[in-house]
């Protein structure tokens, strides 16, 4: 080495110590100067020299002061950015020493003429991305989410290859600032880079959530699973945390709709919807898709059931039956809006509009809601009738003829809607009632969500039922006792079904029962069921073909038709019907029997042998009467729409035919010489008017009896 050189390695040495101890006792200036005059004589690479040079610059200076000031070194360029990238990295400046890193390969094209220069990118691309991910973590624990997004993409755009966590969490902070397709893109692409991952599904799943596309988003998470199930890793255990509500929602829609009514009018689509279609209803809704998909790791069973009952409330709807109502058939397969115009079919039309317009989904109505067609439909729909109304969420009660304009109090308590036999039972049953005009305006301007505590409604109510007003302001569904149901609803048309029950008689009344739920559940038919057109026509051709003196049937029918309704008056029920004494009366002994009733037989002329269930003992009691109540079947006033349109031997022939019919009969006993009781059978006491019967016993049996 020459004289020269040693001396340049002299004096860059001493220049170096300077600049360090000036450096020591926070020269900077001092330090500065010293280690740029060391890097001028220098003719090498220093890598340590540069490195201090550097490090002094970058104190107060920026990436690109420190790279103008080095071009005065006669250094390679990559040596430069190479040490300013290291040094800002190290002090954990790492965003800046990433933007030099890209000045640096925007300026040097040729990056890969060195293998050790492609290594030390690749080292200090692995650095930064590691640093940029824990600041963006970091950010995200602050909630700073803006900051989390640059420094994740920071790091995604050193390295975008295997970069799976990165995106996921990117696309977590994306979700959370609203910026819902670029999260959703995160999520896509890390499921492009691993397809048999189930984490880019979860993060997309949660994505759709966040967007509202829940429909999406539960298929996303049903691919999920099946790649956790698929997946050989220990990740396969996660698989326990994840649910599908979608039993559980079922579950609470059945149990929502089991005790509403077997057919509903669906405002929206304004078409009849059975069980079945009520509940697949819910499924198509957005918020279906949404309870499944926000509740694959935990169910919320309150939330569920609140949306499952608030989209199932139901509107029952009160009224005067009319000519020419849209019965099932007619509704059956279209909308109610496509019936043709008439004065029923635009009252139901008008009724689905509105309910519609107050936001409730479901509508009842009995006119095209009853297939009675359908026997045990029609049965099922006569005892449940009562729990339909208790159970729905309002009741509108549209008494016609009264208009807004013209309306003055006692309207209601003159209305046609007043002497209907179902009406008021429909009114106490219900909770909640709203009476409206002929034209849909509240009756008398009642301004509260329920009629039926409005005094002016509950007025005019007690003096159409008869009832004190206090009386009728209590009255609410659940009572133990039904009788004042059954007592106002008697006072109207001669109604009697509700007589058709089994079990334990109340104390009002022994025609009434005890408890209200004997009309929640489906009891064996005591009412003549309705007969076939074609098995009708076939009974009244035998008939008329053996029976000599048609006249008697006329008779006999003319006898029944003109006996009173029904009616109470001092706790007694005065009752029409066919009245058949009980001969021969006995109490059977059956071995190993524990139940809690005693069975009898007995016989009578017209009905033959007879079976009777019952917890009174009837050992000694005279005079037992079967009392067949159901005049109005009988009759054809219910099941027959076409019957006045017959001459009176047809109509008397259909009678015949029907009093041939099974019945329910009621047990009576006598009291007094022309009052009696009913004894309440544990079983329905199911008889039949014998062939062999003569038209003139089946006259004598026709009378009213007084029962307590």
């Amino acid at each position: 080495m020459g004289w020269l050189a040693k001396f340049t390695n002299r004096c860059i040495l001493t220049l170096e110590m300077t600049a360090d101890e000036a450096s020591s006792t926070e020269n900077h200036d001092e330090a500065l100067a010293a280690y740029s005059a060391a890097l001028l004589l220098s003719l090498t690479t220093p890598n340590t020299l540069l490195s201090k040079w550097a490090s002094m610059v970058l104190i107060h200076g920026s990436a690109n002061e420190a790279l103008t000031a080095a071009a005065k070194f006669k250094l390679p360029r990559f040596v430069i950015y190479r040490v300013i990238c290291d040094i800002l990295e190290g002090d954990g400046r790492v965003t800046e020493a990433v933007e030099c890193f890209r000045q640096m390969q925007s300026e040097l094209e040729d990056r890969s003429t060195h293998d050790w220069r492609a290594q030390w990118e690749l080292d200090f691309r692995g650095r930064c991305v590691e640093k940029l991910e824990k600041l963006g973590d970091t950010a995200m624990n602050s909630q700073n989410y803006d900051a989390a997004i640059g420094q994740y993409s920071d790091a995604l755009a050193l390295d975008p290859t295997n970069q799976s966590d990165i995106l996921l969490k990117r696309s977590e902070a994306r979700v959370v600032m609203g910026s819902w397709e670029e999260a959703l893109s995160d999520a896509e692409q890390v499921t492009e880079l691993d397809s048999s991952s189930y984490k880019g599904y979860e993060r997309k799943d949660a994505t759709l959530q966040a967007m509202g596309r829940h429909s999406e988003a539960f298929g996303t998470f049903k691919v999920m699973l099946l790649k956790l199930e698929q997946s050989p890793d220990p990740h396969i255990q996660l698989l326990q945390q994840y649910i599908d509500a979608t039993s559980t929602i079922r579950r609470a829609i059945d149990q929502t709709i089991r005790h509403m009514p077997r057919v509903l009018i669906n405002t929206t689509t304004s078409r009849l919807y059975d069980k079945p279609q009520q509940a697949a209803a819910f499924e198509e809704l957005p918020i279906y898709d949404e309870l499944r998909s926000s509740m694959t790791i935990r169910l919320d069973h309150a939330h569920i059931w609140r949306e499952v009952n608030k989209f199932y409330r139901y509107v029952m709807f009160s009224h005067r039956w009319e000519h020419g109502e849209p019965l099932f058939q007619r509704v059956e397969n279209i909308s109610v809006y496509e019936l043709e115009s008439s004065s029923p079919n635009i009252k139901l039309q008008t009724f689905c509009t509105f309910i519609r317009s107050l936001g409730f989904q479901w509508v009842w109505s009995d006119t095209c809601c009853i297939d009675r067609k359908d026997n045990v439909v029609l049965q099922e729909s006569l005892v449940a009738m009562f729990t339909w109304y208790r159970g729905s969420s309002l009741t509108i009660a549209h008494p016609r003829g009264v208009w807004s304009q013209f309306q003055q109090p006692g309207d209601l308590r003159k209305n046609i809607w007043n002497t209907r036999a179902w009406t008021l039972q429909e009114y106490i049953a219900a909770e909640t009632v709203q009476f409206y005009t002929e034209d849909w305006k509240p009756y008398l301007g009642v301004d509260m969500f329920n009629h039926k505590e409005s005094p002016a409604i509950i007025s005019e109510m007690q003096q159409a039922a008869g009832v004190l007003t206090q009386e009728l302001a209590v009255l609410r569904p659940g009572l133990e006792s039904v009788r004042e149901k059954l007592y106002l609803a008697s006072l109207r048309s001669g109604e009697v079904t509700l007589l058709a029950w089994t079990g334990r008689a109340g104390s009002y009344n022994t025609c009434l029962p005890s408890d209200l739920t004997v009309y929640d559940q489906l009891v064996p038919l005591h009412v003549p069921q309705p007969i076939e057109t074609a098995e009708m026509d076939s009974m009244v051709t035998a008939l008329h073909a053996t029976l000599p003196d048609l006249s008697q049937v006329v008779m006999l029918h003319s006898r029944l038709n003109e006996l009173s309704s029904p009616f109470f008056a001092a706790s007694r029920l005065r009752l029409p019907g066919m009245v058949f004494p009980l001969i021969g009366l006995l109490r059977t002994l059956e071995l190993g029997s524990n139940s809690d009733f005693d069975v009898y037989r007995a016989t009578t002329g017209v009905l033959g042998d007879v079976e009777i269930k019952t917890t009174d003992d009837l050992s000694g009691k005279k005079d037992l009467l079967l009392i067949h109540p159901w005049i109005s079947p009988l009759l054809d006033q219910e099941f027959s729409y076409g019957a006045a349109m017959l001459d009176k031997t047809m109509r008397a022939l259909r009678f015949l035919a029907r009093l041939r019919q099974p019945f329910g009969a009621l047990l009576l006993v006598p009291l007094s010489r022309m009052q009696y009781r009913r004894i309440a059978a544990d079983c329905l006491i199911m008889v039949q008017v014998r062939e062999e019967a003569s038209l003139t016993e089946l006259m004598h049996a026709i009378r009213m009896v007084d029962i307590q």
